[in-house]
């Protein structure tokens, strides 16, 4: 009998991602619809929303201190990853006081050299 191993994806993020809760607009291909900013990273963000484009579609992310380009890497039923075309600072976009490191607690961040936080 052939033997089957499952083994859970690893996480191959470079960046870490902070859990969000940001109000946004996505606008492609002359479409603007409301999206809430659920987590983002220096070079990508994950939006939910009841419209969203298809995978492949280059997209624009406005926020409060945001407005980036970005392409749709893969999408669900109610959300969208977005890789962003060029990098962006968490903090400034989520408020300092509202970071947080994946699902867990609240962190600080202070920015050591640009593009990199500690």
């Amino acid at each position: 009998m052939e033997q089957t191993l499952c083994r859970a994806r690893a996480e191959r993020r470079r960046e870490q991602r902070f859990v969000a809760e940001v109000n946004a607009m996505l606008s492609w291909n002359g479409t603007s619809q409301p999206v809430e900013i659920r987590n983002i990273s220096i070079y990508g963000a994950l939006v939910a929303g009841a419209w969203l484009p298809l995978v492949g579609e280059r997209v624009t992310l406005i926020a409060d201190h945001l407005e980036v380009c970005g392409t749709v890497i893969w999408n669900g039923p109610d959300r969208c990853g977005l890789l962003l075309s060029h990098a962006v600072d968490p903090r400034a976009i989520i408020g300092e006081a509202q970071v947080r490191e994946g699902d867990g607690a609240p962190i600080t961040l202070r920015q050591i050299t640009p593009g990199h936080y500690a």
